[in-house]
């Protein structure tokens, strides 16, 4: 009979570095209001009225898009200017450039998903079930036209067609926030969509040190500094050579999926900066 075992409770901190935490945690606290105050100011009124305004179905959907932009953009700067977190940013100019985007990247905090989109005034993307069923998200999913990752075969003929027409597409093929130390397994999506549209994967670096809001962590878990993330946008990955020799498409999704993982690994495992 096999026995359950239970990790032992993490240390309580000491009362004095509790109390010196505390402005950070009230300040976390306080970003977490306010998205979702943005997200109910989304609902009623921004989207409806982007839904309402004059023009074809995607002109509504670039509408959400860019409000769903702009809002994260005002949720990055106020966490910036309460010194949670610092933002550097290498070659976010090359995501905004013309043509289609099939952005791939890691995924170690809650956040770096809103800091991402707000640097990319449209985006497609992959969002998971309980974001079109919460109900602060769901008219934003919705409305933004946002695939869930519920029908995998679904998402790729979606995706393949608007990266066709020029747009962006974002993923991240964890699939979930990324463990403290290396990466989970890669989903093959991206992988198949980039085939199907002929396009490279665009990897996007994220590095979060100290790292906070992570898988499991409570909110009011803070650093004890400000966290600072670094979004380093690296050389795309052609997908054309895999399948080259023929092979077939599963094979070379499996084939591309491996080279992703293994650029981001190399990227993100290396030792923290000193500074």
């Amino acid at each position: 009979m096999s026995t359950l075992s239970h990790p032992e409770p993490a240390r309580r901190a000491p009362l004095g570095e509790r109390l010196r935490r505390l402005p950070r945690i009230v300040a976390t606290g306080l970003s977490f209001l306010l998205f979702g105050l943005g997200a109910l100011v989304l609902t009623f009124p921004v989207i409806p009225l982007c839904l309402l305004w004059p023009g074809s179905r995607d002109a509504r959907e670039l509408r959400v898009q860019r409000a769903i932009h702009y809002a994260y953009r005002f949720f990055g700067w106020f966490m910036r200017t309460l010194g949670l977190i610092s933002v550097d940013w290498h070659g976010a100019e090359k995501l905004r450039a013309p043509g289609p985007h099939l952005i791939v990247a890691n995924h170690p905090t809650l956040i770096d998903t809103a800091l991402l989109i707000s640097q990319l005034p449209q985006a497609d993307c992959i969002v998971g079930e309980q974001w079109a069923r919460n109900v602060l998200t769901a008219l934003a999913t919705r409305a933004a036209h946002y695939d869930t990752n519920s029908d995998g075969a679904a998402v790729v003929t979606a995706c393949a067609q608007r990266l066709r027409e020029g747009r962006t597409v974002v993923l991240f093929p964890e699939g979930t926030r990324s463990p403290l130390h290396g990466l989970h397994p890669f989903r093959r999506g991206a992988a198949h969509i980039a085939l199907a549209a002929g396009v490279p994967l665009e990897p996007v670096i994220i590095e979060c040190r100290p790292r906070t809001l992570m898988r499991g962590q409570p909110w009011w878990d803070v650093p004890d500094r400000t966290a600072r993330f670094v979004f380093r946008v690296d050389d795309p990955i052609p997908s054309a050579p895999f399948r080259a020799d023929g092979v077939s498409t599963v094979l070379a999704a499996r084939r591309l999926t491996a080279a992703l993982r293994e650029r981001i690994a190399a990227r993100t495992e290396r030792p923290p900066s000193p500074h």
